[in-house]
């Protein structure tokens, strides 16, 4: 009997720090890319901390991940510069590229806490579907 009693304290104790752990944000992510998709849509992960990024593109074209600066979201392609400078310096934060079929694995400091738009910036690729989100906390 005072085995049991001891018992059934630690197992709620358990499920109580298990949950509080699953709620952590992310310092590694994976990512699928293919036509014309992101897979997850959405991720979430730790602010400032620097975050490990594989991406695989299952895709047979090129493709990118390229999160928005802190405010800049889009509706569609037109609303980007016309320039890769432009876009460069004034709506990206952070971008990767990776070949039709192949895998990288990057690192990156994660913004400051809020919510990004992830695109790919590719011709027709916004426009077509790829488009996620990044979370940070």
């Amino acid at each position: 009997m005072q085995l049991r009693k001891l018992l059934i304290p630690i197992a709620v104790l358990g499920i109580a720090l298990a949950g509080c752990g699953s709620s952590a944000p992310a310092t590694e992510i994976d990512v699928t890319l293919d036509e014309f998709k992101m897979n997850p849509t959405s991720w979430t992960v730790a602010a400032g901390e620097e975050i490990t990024i594989n991406i695989k593109n299952a895709g047979t074209v090129g493709h990118e991940w390229v999160i928005l600066q802190d405010g800049v979201t889009i509706a569609s392609e037109a609303d980007l510069p016309a320039t890769e400078e432009e876009l460069l310096a004034d709506f990206v934060y952070w971008e990767e590229e990776v070949d039709p079929g192949g895998t990288g694995t990057f690192t990156f400091t994660a913004p400051a806490a809020g919510t990004y738009q992830v695109i790919c910036a590719i011709e027709d690729h916004f426009n077509g579907g790829m488009k996620a989100e990044l979370i940070t906390k």
